[in-house]
């Protein structure tokens, strides 16, 4: 059998990283840290052009109908990017969610006309609050669709990455998204956000070796020093370790298997792991520059550290993991 993923789905992903060199620079990554949404709604649209944000739904509905290998190979290199927005939740599992309950709504967020956000049912955070026109939430087992016009908002919440604006919210008027699937819904969103920290560790990785190649110091590269290598090599083998098992858990849900919830905890644990250890490496490479406001990679730090509580912390993952384990049912 064939693991390996196939020609056309690695020209879709390269296709993807050509246009995201082009549209997603650290610049917009930086602008998306102002107040205003707009560069998080230019870039929108320019992701909707392409098909990307409609890549879960239905060829009925306007989508790609791919599935979840695809998903976590070009959520990857949106977090290599660090594309701002709320691109895993609004992909993987708010669009396919109104697709399949046949919303009007459906079209505009395809297209990026319309931003969506989601919540999670154990969280009263909003992420992406103020750049989001609509918010899908689970209630009573299923999901619903709330505009942000319908939204009150109860109280705003800081965030260590400022690109990311949350709150707490009530909803007032809201809507059943009848077909829709809260637990996959759960699952994709996981998914996506293990998906992107992989490719945050990756970008951060080349950062710090690209730095460490030029940085001199008692006049020869740090990078030549054994103690770097070490450090840099260390955080790429905890990263080839775990893309394989975020991209196995995609297979698996693409698969429709009975039990996928291990396969997603283990990879949202293992992505987690992997893109911690790269965030801390590479400020520890890049020394004192590494903490300061202008270098860009402190936006790729706090990425990490906001998905890397979003959709269960590692100590949740670890549970379901160890508990499917030592139950023998995985």
């Amino acid at each position: 059998m064939h693991f390996a993923f196939t020609a056309d789905q690695i020209e879709l992903r390269d296709g993807l990283r050509d246009l995201l060199v082009e549209v997603c620079p650290p610049a917009v990554v930086r602008a998306a840290w102002s107040p205003s949404p707009e560069p998080v709604r230019l870039l929108w649209k320019q992701l909707g052009a392409v098909g990307l944000l409609g890549l879960l739904a239905p060829e009925t509905a306007g989508g790609m109908g791919a599935s979840e290998i695809e998903l976590v190979l070009l959520l990857e290199e949106c977090g290599r990017f660090a594309v701002p927005g709320p691109v895993g939740e609004h992909i993987a599992a708010a669009v396919p969610a109104l697709a399949i309950a046949g919303a009007p709504e459906a079209a505009r967020a395809i297209t990026g006309e319309a931003i969506t956000t989601v919540r999670e049912a154990a969280s009263d955070r909003v992420r992406w609050i103020s750049t989001a026109d609509l918010l899908v939430h689970p209630d009573r087992g299923g999901l619903r669709l709330t505009a942000r016009t319908d939204l009150d908002v109860e109280r705003q919440l800081s965030s260590v990455d400022r690109s990311v604006p949350s709150a707490r919210v009530i909803p007032r008027r809201t809507r059943d998204l009848p077909g829709a699937d809260a637990g996959l819904f759960r699952r994709r969103a996981t998914l996506a956000a293990a998906a992107q920290l992989i490719g945050l560790a990756d970008r951060m990785i080349a950062m710090a070796s690209d730095y460490v190649k030029v940085r001199t110091q008692f006049g020869v590269p740090v990078g030549s020093q054994q103690s770097v290598k070490h450090l840099l090599a260390t955080a790429l083998v905890s990263l080839e370790h775990a893309r394989p098992v975020v991209y196995r858990a995609g297979w698996v849900l693409a698969a429709g298997g009975a039990d996928p919830g291990p396969a997603i905890s283990f990879a949202k644990l293992y992505a987690t792991r992997a893109a911690d250890l790269a965030a801390r490496t590479a400020l520890q490479c890049h020394g004192a520059i590494g903490y300061t406001w202008e270098h860009d990679l402190h936006m790729w730090i706090k990425r990490v550290w906001t998905l890397g509580t979003a959709w269960g912390t590692p100590a949740a993952h670890e549970d379901i993991v160890a508990s499917a384990v030592l139950d023998a049912r995985y």
